[in-house]
């Protein structure tokens, strides 16, 4: 029986070196019912040429690629590849990030086994332009191990966690496994409201108020840390800013922070 298809999403703008070490992890996924979804803002040519070099080689035939006639926005290029996903499942993939090959695998395994789940996430470590692992500091708690072993958790109890600490423990979309009809919003939306900056953030709350989410302890994904990083730039703290009122009224509206969630967790291995 043929397995689900799940759509890796990669919006890319002209980071030809990051992207193809992007592009190379998810083919080399375990799991091989997936498609590839690559949209394209760069103003050159090099990430076309590196797309057409893997499309002749094996494994191409799951690449679809999109060059973009204009730079439309990192955001706007994000709802593009969702847009165009054919896949019961979503996982973007940011063109400076990279995935483990067991990826996919180890997260579809929880879709398969249970009912109710619209949120895998997992661990994720942290790696320099090199690829090199790089040592967080404790006080950044959003990389800190939530569980000390795979666990089913009921998606209001880490929403409301997530709200009340003012951190993002599931991660960047990178992180992320989702089913695409779960996200009834594309990527940072707020009941038509585009979020500035926390655009993981709000749709992780929009698919924890529809049901339970997942995380693996095993490190699944690295996002990797650099001076381009959009997230690293100087206006992110103002748009951050602007964005926590809107975030607070949705989350809100999404059933969060209202009263305490009955704590359902259940205990499972990730095969």
């Amino acid at each position: 029986m043929m397995k689900p298809l799940v759509s890796i999403l990669i919006p890319t703008c002209n980071r030809p070196v990051f992207f193809e070490k992007a592009l190379k992890s998810a083919l080399n996924q375990t799991y091989q019912n997936t498609e590839i979804i690559i949209c394209d803002n760069s103003d050159n040519d090099k990430t076309e040429n590196i797309v057409k070099k893997y499309q002749a080689g094996r494994g191409g035939s799951k690449i679809r690629y999109v060059r973009n006639k204009e730079n439309i926005g990192p955001i706007a290029n994000q709802h593009k590849c969702f847009r165009l996903a054919k896949g019961q499942y979503i996982n973007y993939l940011m063109d400076d990030d990279v995935f483990h090959p067991e990826k996919i695998a180890r997260m579809m395994n929880y879709y398969l086994k249970y009912k109710g789940i619209t949120l895998v996430t997992s661990r994720r470590r942290v790696i320099d332009v090199n690829g090199k692992l790089l040592n967080v500091p404790k006080k950044y708690k959003t990389f800190k191990i939530l569980y000390p072993r795979d666990t089913i958790v009921e998606g209001k109890e880490l929403g409301n966690r997530m709200l009340r600490d003012n951190t993002n423990y599931i991660g960047e979309p990178t992180t992320v496994l989702f089913r695409k009809k779960d996200l009834d919003e594309p990527l940072g939306m707020m009941n038509g409201r585009q979020a500035l900056f926390a655009v993981d953030f709000v749709s992780w709350l929009n698919l924890l108020s529809k049901g339970n989410a997942v995380y693996v302890t095993k490190t699944l994904s690295y996002l990797r840390y650099h001076p381009d990083q959009l997230s690293q730039s100087a206006g992110a703290k103002i748009l951050s800013i602007l964005d926590a009122p809107n975030i607070l009224d949705y989350a809100k509206a999404k059933g969060f922070l209202k009263e305490k969630s009955k704590k359902k967790r259940k205990k499972g291995k990730s095969s």
